[in-house]
């Protein structure tokens, strides 16, 4: 499981500042590390997946694995800037935050940005979190690179470099390493200013390479699967109402449809009916709703007939919604 990221299991367990978990269900994994709402499961089956994090100081290191292609609702703590590259095994399902299937890049999302975040199967993100002072306040930082950070908008950007991607991934790395060391507590305060360093440094370079730091323009499908899903996820009672309704604002049930393919790989129906067996198995997972019975949940997220909604959720989760609620009173998700 992308061996090179991750360490040896046991190897993180003396260290009080370092996190490493192995997760069977992915909102459970994306609310450790960090999002505001959790994710989907885009696939079908057993999601398996892993989260390293390392507290180095100024600077917080994530690596994250996933076995099925996710999507996420997330957003930036306001007092930090976030980075974000990836490496991922064979032919990506999905486009990277909705904008690319190249590795090629790094994202970068100011203070407080929201966004939807998509991740292909079977990759390993890697995220930097560095506290906003930190960065601006380097003295290394040039002006014009400052007033670059200063004039990100409130959604993250894709920095088009693939030199400054895979200086961020060599960087990482290092950290981890040194982290793992015998003398990890004592080499803790280095890695964190030799990594800042390192980062302010390639943004310097990219800029004086090309006096600008390029990025990736959003598409036109970005756009209308965004506008789509919104209205896609108010739906219970009548999806197919909301479908034709996003579609009247878009232009044609035809666009809406590319759109939800170029994203996520499927049709808006079916993206409605995950989202819906997802909030339904959050419900199933709460202690607080142990009175409510499995039928009400179905029910509530506009399921109706019981036989077809188990047949769903095995097929989307591989346990059925009994095994889901069993959780909650034995091994944790």
């Amino acid at each position: 499981m992308f061996g090179n990221w991750f360490p040896a299991t046991g190897l993180t367990n003396e260290n009080d500042f370092i996190l490493d978990e192995e997760f069977f269900d992915c909102n459970a994994q994306s609310t450790r590390f960090g999002n505001r709402s959790g994710c989907l499961q885009l696939g079908a089956g057993s999601f398996n997946g892993r989260l390293f994090v390392a507290d180095v100081g100024d600077v917080s290191i994530y690596v994250e694995y996933s076995n099925q292609p996710l999507e996420k609702e997330v957003s930036i703590s306001p007092d930090a800037f976030s980075f974000v590259t990836a490496v991922v095994r064979g032919e990506p399902d999905v486009p990277f935050g909705g904008v690319t299937k190249s590795t090629d890049w790094l994202q970068v999302a100011a203070p407080g940005a929201e966004h939807v975040a998509l991740v292909p199967s079977e990759s390993v993100l890697l995220l930097a979190r560095l506290k906003k002072g930190s960065l601006l306040n380097h003295p290394a930082l040039l002006p014009e690179v400052a007033d670059w950070f200063l004039e990100l908008p409130k959604r993250p950007v894709f920095v088009t470099s693939p030199w400054l991607a895979e200086r961020f991934r060599a960087d990482v790395q290092v950290v981890i390493e040194s982290l793992l060391s015998i003398q990890a507590q004592a080499f803790r305060a280095a890695a964190d200013k030799a990594f800042v360093c390192g980062l302010v440094n390639g943004f310097n370079m990219e800029w004086l390479r090309q006096s600008t730091i390029a990025t990736h323009k959003t598409s036109r499908a970005r756009e209308r699967f965004l506008l789509a899903r919104k209205l896609l996820l108010e739906a219970h009672e009548d999806v197919n109402e909301h479908f034709r309704v996003a579609s009247r604002k878009i232009g044609s049930q035809r666009l809406v449809e590319l759109a939800f393919s170029n994203q996520v790989n499927m049709g808006p129906l079916s993206y409605s009916r995950i989202a819906r067996l997802h909030n339904a198995r959050r419900k199933l997972l709460d202690k607080t709703l142990d009175e409510e019975s499995i039928g009400d949940i179905a029910a509530e997220e506009g399921f109706w007939d019981w036989s077809r909604f188990t047949s769903y959720y095995r097929r989307q989760f591989n346990e059925l919604p009994s095994e889901t609620r069993m959780k909650c009173h034995g091994r944790g998700a």
